[in-house]
């Protein structure tokens, strides 16, 4: 079966080049808006509600094409959006029958797989895999990986499939944590670290690295590091916003209560 078969041109890759390189600013925020939320499409018979009036002077003219044109744009990315997100459904009922193995090459050979909706159903199973099953999380993070590591940088552009990658890596680190391959996740963080620097500057993408490598650090028994990672997760979810991480502690060991106090002291009198 060609699960591409139903999927019409809809957005050019033109277009959606044009929409995710606005700008390195406006990207972060407007693309990883348009990539979680799809709008809801009128019912059947309704029709939307009016559109403002068009205005009749030269640069109000102007101005009104531009933002029907921008309009337009996100409009097919959003249904481009839904229809991957519906694409990687069906695509992931048929991979899920396969070995962990079997899957990974599949995930590399077959270009129909190569599409930021299976990536992102890929990163959300491994996320909600990890707490019971270690090593389906690992396996799930390395095909969202591999699936980041072959989307088009003419559709998507270089530096959101950087992101694409730290997030990838950064699941994977963790996931690689939580089995016990302290080694390896190591490893994975650090390469998300390098992806990183390579990205949109995203701070949400720099947040939740840091987040998750606050824990690497901890069972590495990196106290000192560990406490510089989750305050400046913690700065940067603030900066965004979010309070996720407020109260998170380090377990600090006993013999180290003094240098938990140093620490605290120091960031008290903002020295960092």
């Amino acid at each position: 079966m060609d699960y591409l078969e139903d999927m019409d041109e809809g957005v050019s890759p033109a277009d959606v080049d044009h929409l995710l390189r606005l700008s390195r600013q406006d990207s972060r925020n407007v693309i990883r808006q348009m990539l979680a939320v799809v709008p809801e499409r009128p019912a059947a018979g309704q029709e939307r509600g009016p559109r403002p009036p068009v205005r009749t002077d030269g640069e109000g003219v102007r101005y009104d094409e531009a933002f029907r044109r921008t309009e337009h744009v996100l409009s097919e990315a959003h249904d481009r959006v839904r229809r991957e997100r519906g694409l990687a459904i069906v695509q992931w009922a048929t991979l899920e029958g396969h070995p962990p193995t079997r899957q990974l090459v599949m995930v590399r050979n077959d270009e129909r797989l190569h599409h930021w909706g299976l990536y992102d159903l890929l990163l959300e199973k491994s996320r909600g895999a990890a707490p019971r099953d270690a090593g389906a999380a690992m396996s799930l993070a390395e095909m969202a990986l591999a699936v980041a590591e072959r989307l088009s940088p003419e559709i998507y552009g270089e530096e959101r499939l950087a992101d694409f990658k730290t997030t990838a890596l950064a699941a994977l680190g963790d996931a690689r944590r939580t089995a016990g391959d302290l080694a390896g996740s190591r490893l994975a963080f650090s390469q998300a670290r390098i992806q990183l620097e390579m990205g949109t500057g995203d701070l949400m993408e720099e947040a939740n690295l840091l987040g998750a490598l606050t824990n690497l650090l901890c069972d590495l028994g990196e106290y000192g590091k560990a406490a510089s990672s989750l305050e400046r997760a913690t700065a940067l979810y603030h900066r965004l916003g979010d309070d996720r991480l407020d109260g998170a502690r380090i377990p600090w060991p006993a013999e180290e209560e003094g240098q938990q106090q140093h620490e605290e002291e120091s960031w008290a009198r903002g020295g960092g």
